[in-house]
């Protein structure tokens, strides 16, 4: 950490049972935040202005349906990016890694057989599963012949 940076933990299951009347507004707020209710939280609420302003909003809320269910949707759309955007890197990450692998067993292909790998490099780009690439990259690098890559291949696949 640094000198300008302070973590303050607050426990608020420790103002439930405050015996006390608030010494400052900090501890007005930890007592709204635990949902006291009733005429101890009515009195903080009428010294301190920006309590019951949020208990002012929070009624209304609660009042009304509408406002109450375009809350809702509201998160729930950003709970929904949220999703949606995790996934689309999932799989963006994923099909970079299927393109990787397919690059790089295409490059040693045409490396080690640079006349005959042709097709069986179209093989390899028609394979999007990460796995089977995966198991044929383990075995591929250690063939003597096209033939005996292409049977690592059509084992892998199936």
């Amino acid at each position: 950490m640094n000198d300008e940076l302070e973590i303050h933990f607050l426990e608020l299951e420790k103002f439930i049972r405050l015996k006390r009347r608030p010494k400052d507004a900090l501890e007005e707020w930890l007592l709204y935040f635990n949902n006291i209710v009733g005429e101890e939280m009515e009195a903080i609420a009428m010294g301190n202005p920006g309590i019951r302003k949020a208990m002012t909003i929070e009624q209304i809320f609660f009042k009304n349906q509408r406002e109450r269910r375009l809350y809702e949707l509201r998160e729930k759309a950003v709970r929904d990016e949220i999703s949606m955007v995790a996934g689309a890197l999932a799989e963006g990450e994923a099909k970079g890694k299927v393109a990787m692998a397919q690059e790089a067993i295409c490059k040693y292909l045409d490396a080690r057989f640079p006349e005959d790998s042709a097709g069986l490099q179209r093989d390899i780009q028609k394979i999007n599963d990460i796995v089977i690439l995966d198991k044929i990259i383990n075995k591929i690098y250690t063939v003597n012949s096209l033939e005996e890559a292409a049977a690592i291949v059509r084992e892998a696949a199936k």
